[in-house]
């Protein structure tokens, strides 16, 4: 690897390009849509006991499954 790429300066003469209206109106809105959601959903729907209790179970075997997984992957490496 040269040594060059790692000590040279950074490009200081970039230019600038101007964000077109249209493109600053999508982001202010996308952030406001962001920033309204967050303030309006921050109560977690309550989750039953059994519910849980599955999603728990299904979460425990798809680690399950990841892990034999990975161990074939592994061995047939």
């Amino acid at each position: 690897m040269s040594t060059k790429t790692t000590v040279r300066p950074p490009d200081t003469r970039a230019v600038r390009r101007r964000v077109s209206l249209s493109d600053r109106i999508a982001l202010r809105i996308g952030i406001s849509l962001i920033i309204w959601s967050r303030r309006t959903h921050h109560v977690r729907p309550s989750v039953d006991h059994e519910t849980r209790l599955r999603l728990e179970r299904e979460r425990e075997a798809r680690e399950a499954k990841w892990l034999i997984q990975s161990a074939a992957m592994h061995l047939w490496h």
